[in-house]
């Protein structure tokens, strides 16, 4: 499995993009970041599109992603979610009032964009990955992910506070490779954490030990870019070797 970093942040400032990564140059888990990062031709490439949730920092370029490769593809684009997030799509972006809508466009009879949804409990090959997937505590409907192939899997947390749900399906993941983990504040800004939905460096401690698998390694992402070198000072002070803090820009095979 390859996994290139497109976006790694919880929001934009020059130099810094929002979630997305790229996995096998085909799928895209999230799409806070892909325009900006991709050429015309590795957009093209893209055939699915999996979403944690429908805030902008995950989904924006989808927008412009769909609207670059229209005559591109001879096949509609598909994206994958939870239907409560993929109804949030069609009813505040989608709307031929924010953005065309184009699940109809160019013709009903063949869109540029699918929406599929995923079914609770119920695992789907994706570009050749097997999805499986769980709730995480956020505000909006969300969804973290572990994706597998015949080598093994990665766990992707989606944004999250405090959860259960995805640390089960974690410990569920055979061949565990790597587990893709949120946190975007600092611990001085606990409430905002909170009540956001987000984690701190002192939260995610706890989130691991209930993850119980201290032979993963843990690549941070979603951090608010100006509390950057807070947050990793807070991180390094945890102690856990197997943290990596993304930046954008890396590529992993797995």
């Amino acid at each position: 499995m390859k996994i290139r970093v497109l976006g790694s942040y919880g929001s934009r400032l020059p130099g810094f993009f929002t979630s997305c990564l790229l996995l096998n140059d085909n799928l895209l888990l999230d799409a806070g970041t892909v325009t900006s990062s991709l050429s015309l031709a590795e957009q093209a490439a893209v055939t699915d599109v999996l979403l944690t949730h429908a805030h902008l920092d995950h989904m924006v370029d989808l927008a412009f992603l769909v609207d670059n490769v229209l005559t591109l593809q001879s096949q509609p684009l598909r994206v994958w979610a939870p239907a409560p997030v993929l109804q949030t799509l069609r009813d505040h972006l989608f709307n031929d009032q924010v953005w065309p809508d184009f699940t109809r466009l160019p013709t009903a009879e063949a869109p540029a964009l699918k929406f599929c949804a995923l079914v609770e409990g119920e695992s789907v090959e994706i570009a050749g990955l097997e999805i499986d997937w769980a709730r995480t505590c956020h505000p909006v409907y969300t969804a973290g992910y572990c994706l597998s192939d015949a080598q093994g899997s990665v766990l992707f947390s989606g944004d999250t506070s405090g959860t259960e749900q995805i640390w089960t399906l974690g410990r569920r993941c055979a061949n565990l490779k790597a587990a893709f983990i949120e946190t975007s504040f600092p611990n001085r800004l606990q409430k905002l954490a909170d009540a956001s939905g987000h984690l701190t460096p002192s939260m995610l401690c706890r989130e691991l030990a209930k993850f119980d698998r201290s032979e993963v390694p843990v690549k941070i992402f979603h951090i608010k870019p100006q509390f950057l070198e807070e947050v990793v000072m807070e991180l390094e002070a945890l102690g856990e070797q197997r943290l990596e803090v993304l930046h954008g820009g890396e590529t992993f095979r797995f």
